[in-house]
């Protein structure tokens, strides 16, 4: 009997067990693509109040409630929330205004079933905010929450496709101000020394959209229309802000007339406040009635350049574009963060046009996209414009060039195949189909696929989601010329079509052709007679690596500067040094093609391309031998330029250059005459522009020290500037004591809170000038990067990388990197990716190097 008693209790403790509901799977840390799935089919209708109490020291923690509403299907699981946070920054949680129990669990706070019911459910949850997202100085602080961060602050859904409504009530100080997505709706006096305001609630956004700004900004508004914008910020300088504002207001302004006409979608959000951040991390941040900008960028000193001016048109084009293109319509998963990036950028580039209509836009377009997408597309770590994305802990690794400037290059390929009008409507049609919700690219392709005759979705595959750009030449097979393209790496049978336009030349006679490339190999007709030369892309519309023949290279580097045509030439500036970094120029040869570019264009833009290229290639991919050979010719051609040029703008772009190439002891000279009169041949040089030159003046030299640094910092009226020449000037000690102290300071999260300085730092630390000394801290550095992604912003890592990688072209320098990996054989795939993109400018300084000098 006992034997049966007991088999009968083993059985029925089977039937029991196998009749549970199966464990809960163990949550990962951050936001996995299962669970935002889960969530996305149980919860709807979210609602956020925030309710948030400033201390008098903005130093200290603060505290929050947060009131939820939502509907839930199934009252049978648990809720989970993603918050960062401790058990005891959680001081109560309320479940339909009941008490209720909950867990954190790597990083969510999750709630039982037991206490939920279907449908309508509401939750009070009260605690203090986390510091991660909240950037913190001594008279403001902003939240910054893209991609996912929203839940190192608050309890939240923190994930694109889950959009509510969200307000906020701040208890403050009365001195200071806040900005948040709702406009103010109540005020009220609380004591003697504090404040409340509520705001109104905002339209159904993604919780990497929320903002709140809160500190001693100043405030000056403008009217048009019946519509009114705010300017918020910190400027001190009266002089600037009168003479930036007016162009500030009339460029917003436009920005959304220009949208609302294109879109036929009326601007979708009750307000459009700019808060304008010193040092701010990003150039802009799009938050809809909080709008991030860098402050310096908008506010410009006297005599900007023509770039200046265009950088801060699209800047502001790029941000009020993306109230339509990622706020009102989003990507569902951050694997397509790209979509909100490609449109920002695409809609910037025809908004300008308006504002600067002297200039050749399709140039700007070519200037602007191409050598920063190259940048990335031509290392053998590439990545697709669509990437894969299993959890939102690596959304950050998502953003870099590719997004940014291989994609709208992607969508001028698309709108030549449209059309303008097609794609028009069909924008306007997915704007409208998907407001205040999300949308995916094959949503956007299957409407525009109803107005086009070409199959899109067999177009995008290999835009979209291959890696990388086709090596393109022409060839003459069989008396008929051809045009083959392959895959840069590996031996795939990808094709990327698109429509080139290239010159054929023959005795005198230069025939420009337009041809569609659909195949691997693309025969053109009734061209029999091989061309003397070829100039394979002259406009805005071929990419990838354009290699040229012997004849027709050595043809373009000795015409380039007297090619009339202007987008050809800054097409072909751009492929030749594509060329040129595929070893098939001598870096000698190259420079001296530069220095005669630079002292006949008269193409601003065309010039901002060769002076950049002519720093690079001076410094990365020369010894010091040939620099002693070639740097004062250089140093005499630029500075003779200043002399010549009329615009103001024009000599500082020109001073800039010379001022990073410089380093004989005749020029470092002029340079300390230039510094202390602060104007070159007539020109005022502002603060910003003394200041880097006072930082490449100590940098080369050797008389001069951290001191020198700190000393020119103290007369500075700019404090923000300030700061950061003092923060930066222990690069240029001479004890390598001090130096040791700052890269090792560098493992402290304070010492990284003002990333752009720590990118200024790094830049000086590595530079070629000095990299032998300091390629001692590569492995430090290398080593701090995981911590970077996880405690820094989106862009944070892939500049860490750059500025300190990009110094070097060595093979101690590449034994590092591959002695970094060999030790760390697990290391992330999207960090590794990054580290190979940055190393890659090592790799081909070193062939060059090898192939054409001792």
């Amino acid at each position: 009997m006992k034997y049966l008693f007991a088999l009968a209790t083993i059985i029925s403790g089977i039937v029991f067990f196998s009749c549970r509901n199966p464990e809960p799977k163990p949550l990962e840390s951050g936001v996995s693509l299962a669970l935002a799935e889960e969530r996305f089919n149980d919860i709807s209708n979210i609602e956020y109040k925030l309710e948030l109490t400033i201390p008098d020291s903005l130093q200290n923690d603060i505290e929050g409630t947060a009131l939820i509403s939502l509907n839930k299907k199934n009252s049978k699981t648990p809720l989970v929330l993603d918050f960062v946070s401790t058990t005891d920054k959680i001081q109560a949680v309320l479940v339909n205004d009941e008490k209720a129990f909950f867990k954190l669990e790597n990083e969510h706070l999750v709630i039982p079933p037991r206490f939920l019911q279907k449908g309508k459910n509401k939750l009070e949850i009260t605690f203090i905010l986390g510091n991660g997202a909240l950037n913190r100085n001594d008279n403001y602080f902003y939240s910054l929450f893209v991609p996912a961060r929203a839940r190192t602050a608050i309890p939240c859904f923190d994930q694109p496709d889950l959009k509510a409504k969200v307000s906020y009530s701040i208890s403050m100080p009365k001195n200071l101000t806040a900005i948040t997505n709702g406009k103010p709706e109540y005020y009220e006096d609380i004591s003697k020394n504090r404040k409340l305001v509520s705001f109104a609630s905002s339209k159904p956004i993604s919780t990497y959209l929320w903002a709140f700004a809160v500190g001693e900004f100043k405030k000056t508004t403008q009217k048009r229309s019946g519509r009114e914008i705010s300017i918020y910020h910190m400027e001190t300088d009266s002089n600037k802000i009168i003479r930036n504002t007016p162009a500030i207001f009339d460029q917003v302004f436009h920005s959304i007339n220009w949208l609302e006409d294109y879109t036929e979608v009326d601007f979708p959000f009750s307000k459009y406040d700019l808060v304008c951040i010193p040092s701010f991390q990003f150039g802009g941040m799009e938050h809809p009635g909080a709008v991030y900008y860098r402050s310096e960028l908008l506010f410009l000193s006297e005599s900007p350049t023509q770039q200046q001016l265009l950088r801060r048109a699209q800047l502001i084009a790029h941000e009020t574009a993306h109230m339509w293109f990622g706020d009102l319509v989003t990507m569902k998963w951050f694997s397509g963060v790209w979509q909100k990036e490609v449109f920002a950028n695409f809609m910037a580039d025809k908004i300008v046009e308006e504002q600067f209509p002297a200039l050749n836009h399709k140039l700007t377009f070519l200037t602007s996209h191409f050598p920063a997408s190259y940048s990335v597309d031509r290392t053998i770590a590439a990545n697709p414009i669509q990437q894969k994305l299993v959890n939102l802990n690596d959304a950050g690794s998502m953003y870099g060039n590719i997004i940014y400037h291989k994609a709208p290059i992607m969508m001028n390929q698309l709108e030549n195949l449209t059309g303008k009008e097609q794609l028009r409507k069909g924008l306007g049609k997915y704007l409208k189909d998907y407001s205040y919700a999300n949308a995916t690219w094959y949503d956007l392709m299957e409407i525009l696929n109803d107005l086009s005759e070409y199959d899109l979705q067999l177009w995008s595959n290999t835009w979209t989601y291959a890696a990388g750009r086709p090596i393109i030449n022409f060839n003459f097979e069989n008396k008929q010329l051809v045009i083959n393209q392959q895959p840069e790496y590996g031996d795939t049978n990808k094709v990327w079509p698109q429509r080139i336009q290239y010159c054929r030349i023959n005795a005198s006679e230069k025939i420009n052709e337009e041809v569609e490339l659909l195949s691997a190999k693309t025969a053109i007709e009734d061209v029999n007679i091989q061309p003397e030369f070829i100039l394979p892309t002259i406009n805005e519309g071929g990419y990838g690596l354009f290699l040229m023949d012997d004849i027709s290279l050595e043809y373009a580097i000795n015409n380039i500067h007297v090619l009339a045509d202007e987008l050809a030439r800054g097409a072909m500036l751009v492929q030749l040094f594509e060329n040129f970094m595929h070893g098939e120029i001598a870096p000698s040869r190259y420079l001296n093609m530069l220095q005669t570019m630079v002292s006949n264009e008269n193409n601003e833009q065309i010039l901002t391309l060769a002076c950049n290229q002519l720093v690079d290639v001076f410094w990365r991919f020369t010894t010091e031998k040939l620099r002693t050979e070639l740097g004062n010719s250089i140093e005499q051609t630029l500075f003779n330029q200043i002399s010549i040029v009329g615009s103001t703008g024009t000599k500082k772009l020109l001073f800039n250059a010379w001022s990073q190439i410089v380093a004989t002891p005749s020029g470092l000279k002029k340079l300390k005459q230039v510094i202390k009169r602060e104007k070159v041949y007539g020109a005022s040089l502002s603060e910003r522009d003394v200041s880097a030159a006072v930082l490449n003046l100590a940098l080369k030299d050797k008389t001069l020290d951290q001191q020198f640094v700190i000393s020119y910092a103290g007369k500075l009226k700019d404090e923000e500037l300030k700061n950061k020449m003092l923060f930066v000037s222990p690069v240029f000690s001479s004890d390598n004591t001090d130096l040791d102290k700052f890269v090792t300071g560098l493992q402290s999260e304070a010492n990284r809170k003002q990333e752009n300085w720590v990118l200024t730092a790094l830049s000086f630390l590595h530079h070629p000038y000095r990299n032998e000394h300091s390629i001692k801290y590569l492995e430090v550095l290398l080593d701090l990067t995981e911590t970077i992604k996880e405690t820094g912003d989106i862009f944070f890592p892939i500049g860490w990388l750059n500025n300190t990688l990009g110094g070097y072209g060595s093979l101690e320098a590449e034994k590092i990197i591959d002695y970094f990996f060999k030790d760390n054989p697990n290391y992330p795939e999207d960090l590794k990716r990054k580290i190979l993109q940055s190393a890659d400018m090592i790799k081909r300084s070193r062939m060059v190097k090898d192939k054409y000098l001792d």
